[in-house]
């Protein structure tokens, strides 16, 4: 059993990554499957690859969400810790989950973690447990539904300095997401001895934590925070964040943006550190929200909301203790660079350097322009059918 203590930290957004979390399309937690999963999820796996050699190749460790979690299956306590929640979320949580239960955990590890990822249905159990089962499934016959956009963990795990945030949305499958993410953290031999917090909760059944997504949390510099106000992020889970990071002195200035009257999903979508004093910003939308700075004593207590006194981009400055910010408004650019800069979401891989995808190549001169580097750039619409690039594909697990 690994007892390495293995790193757990991100100071901000923009340090050099040393370690990450993926996912490919095709759970294969022993690298061992060999049955065709159809052209358009193949050529997925083939950019997928690509991305992880690409991390691989500019020094960063990639870990894979389906090994660690087969890794802690390997324990009896992790697959009851897991089922009991997963199942919970169903009907099966009732009388059947007791017989349902006990089968899938004298499962073999690396089935039950592709149950648990790419799901299961009524028809996968005995026929002696389908009867009382019968009612938990879905109308497509799901017991365990598939883990919703399992490629994509970034909004649902995000390390802040030295704890961990588990994204708490209101749809089940993005539950179903953090209970997963919360096994691999509690019982991954990876992590033994590792030592980090668990922000606002550390179980992703836990219905009592408001929602918050990882990617409506920025780190701009080190101990400066940005969070968002969406319809995936309550202003009650902002809260409790700042509560809990003032109190622990990591960080020492908050800022909130409500974003819920401008139209944008989600904070990536409208402020993107790139570099120590470079960020990707859309001022059309920052000038529509409605800016706050928190504020706490000298004990870590919060004082206050305010307004920011003159605007979120020079007060964030102050902060960060910067004359002037280097911005890159997407809204002063017309298409197809505008567009390009919007959907650019690329992975930060030290201050100045990103991964992005060819689909933004129109948007690549204007970031040189302002000193930043595309280090690797390799075809990414098969990952990204929304068109944005691969930011969301990477939790980052250790950044300095």
């Amino acid at each position: 059993m690994a007892r390495s203590g293995t790193i757990i930290s991100v100071s901000d957004d923009i340090g050099v990554l040393r370690d990450a979390l993926v996912q490919g399309p095709v759970c294969d937690p022993l690298g061992a499957r060999t049955e065709s999963a159809g052209p358009e999820i193949e050529e997925a796996a083939r950019q997928h690859r690509r991305l992880v050699r690409t991390l691989e190749t500019a020094g960063v460790t990639v870990r894979h969400l389906d090994a660690l979690l087969y890794s802690a299956l390997g324990f009896a306590d992790a697959r009851d810790w897991i089922l009991e929640r997963r199942l919970a979320e169903t009907e099966a949580g009732t009388s059947a989950a007791g017989g349902i239960i006990f089968w899938l955990s004298e499962q073999p590890a690396d089935a039950l973690t592709r149950f648990l990822m790419e799901g299961m249905q009524l028809s996968d159990l005995p026929a002696g447990l389908r009867y009382p089962a019968h009612h938990a499934a879905d109308g497509e016959g799901w017991l365990i539904a598939p883990l919703g956009d399992a490629m994509h963990p970034r909004p649902r795990l995000r390390v802040i300095d030295g704890g961990v945030l588990l994204a708490q949305p209101e749809p089940r499958q993005s539950r179903a997401a953090a209970i997963t993410a919360a096994t691999v953290l509690n019982f991954a031999p990876l992590f033994d001895q590792s030592r980090f917090e668990f922000w606002l909760t550390a179980d992703g059944a836990d219905r009592s934590s408001p929602p918050v997504a990882g990617n409506d949390i920025a780190m701009p510099s080190e101990r400066v925070c940005v969070g968002a106000i969406t319809c995936n992020t309550s202003v009650q889970a902002l809260s409790l964040l700042a509560a809990s990071l003032f109190r622990q002195n990591r960080v020492s200035s908050m800022f909130w943006l409500d974003l819920t009257g401008t139209g944008c999903e989600c904070l990536d979508d409208c402020f993107l550190p790139l570099s120590r004093d470079c960020q990707l910003v859309n001022m059309t939308l920052l000038e529509m929200a409605n800016a706050f700075v928190v504020r706490a004593n000298q004990r870590g207590a919060v004082l206050g909301i305010e307004p920011c006194r003159s605007s979120f981009v020079q007060d964030l400055a102050r902060s960060m203790e910067v004359t002037e910010l280097n911005l890159i408004d997407i809204s002063q650019h017309p298409k197809p660079v505008g567009d390009a800069l919007a959907t650019l979401a690329p992975i930060v891989l030290s201050p100045g350097r990103i991964i992005a995808f060819e689909e933004q190549e129109a948007a690549f001169p204007v970031l040189e322009q302002h000193g930043i580097e595309i280090v690797s750039c390799f075809p990414g619409a098969a990952l990204s059918p929304n068109g944005k690039g691969p930011r969301g594909l990477l939790a980052a697990l250790h950044a300095v």
